[in-house]
């Protein structure tokens, strides 16, 4: 039988999701896609799981599509659609996730980076797109990297192809944090869960859902007030924030088991 191309494990309420072809620098087959994919829906829909980890195995963290003849395997149906929907479910997960890029990302590999809300990275590691050398284009992963990386960087990396090392890429200010061995990566990601952990489920799908629709909308000012004033009145409200101030006003942790994503507690406040 063979191994396992993604691999998933649940501590407590962190998930972590693992790239695993490391023989082929976690290159991102079809049937890679569609595993991840139900995976990634299934740490979603599980009530237990608060964040989610991504990283790879072996060298790498994920070199992009594997372009290699996929001869018989089985892939998805429409592997162009399926393969969107990869990035646009984890850059739209309710849950707040981590990248822990154990090594470089290229092509696609930088779309998962970018679709992650923490990314923590091992020094060693860096970043390229280097597609337009093998005459393809970044497309796919333009829509979650663009936004955030802007029209000036996303032109200069997507044209010249260069290598962007994790140093650089902390001073441009798309990487969390970096770290100089194996040991500290874990630990800073340690340090990141245990933060996430302190914060309301709900809030925290909250917020994920504020920025984006404030960034969606930042040509239409009034549109921004409006959204924000419906969001402030809607969470000042609700049982999960009820809760965290009573929890604070007596110097007390709050205690957010009872409002995993799901619950009736947490239906969505926006």
């Amino acid at each position: 039988m063979s191994e396992k191309e993604v691999l998933y494990a649940r501590q407590g309420a962190v998930a972590t999701i693992t790239l695993n072809r490391p023989k082929r620098g976690n290159a991102l087959s079809g049937p890679m896609v569609n595993q991840f994919v139900d995976i990634l829906n299934s740490a979603i829909d599980d009530p237990a799981v608060r964040v989610i980890i991504v990283t790879g195995n072996g060298k790498y963290f994920c070199t992009g599509m594997d372009l290699t003849p996929q001869g018989d395997t089985p892939s998805a149906s429409d592997p162009v659609a399926v393969t969107q929907t990869m990035f646009t479910t984890l850059a739209r997960c309710p849950k707040p996730t981590v990248a822990r890029l154990n090594g470089p990302a290229l092509g696609g590999g930088v779309g998962i980076v970018f679709a992650c809300n923490f990314r923590i990275v091992h020094q060693a590691a860096y970043f390229s797109m280097p597609e337009v050398h093998r005459g393809l284009i970044p497309a796919l992963i333009s829509e979650v990297i663009v936004p955030q990386l802007g029209a000036f960087r996303s032109k200069q990396y997507m044209l010249s192809g260069e290598r962007v090392s994790s140093q650089e890429a902390y001073r441009v200010g798309f990487v969390t944090a970096v770290a100089e061995d194996e040991e500290t990566l874990d630990k800073k990601v340690k340090e990141y869960v245990g933060l996430l952990l302190q914060s309301g489920p709900g809030a925290m799908r909250d917020v994920k859902m504020l920025v984006d629709a404030v960034d969606l909308r930042g040509g239409d000012q009034k549109a921004v007030v409006g959204y924000v004033r419906e969001a402030f009145g809607k969470m000042i409200t609700s049982e999960e924030a009820a809760h965290g101030i009573s929890a604070f006003a007596s110097r007390e942790k709050p205690n957010w088991d009872e409002f995993s994503l799901g619950s009736e507690k947490l239906k969505s406040k926006l």
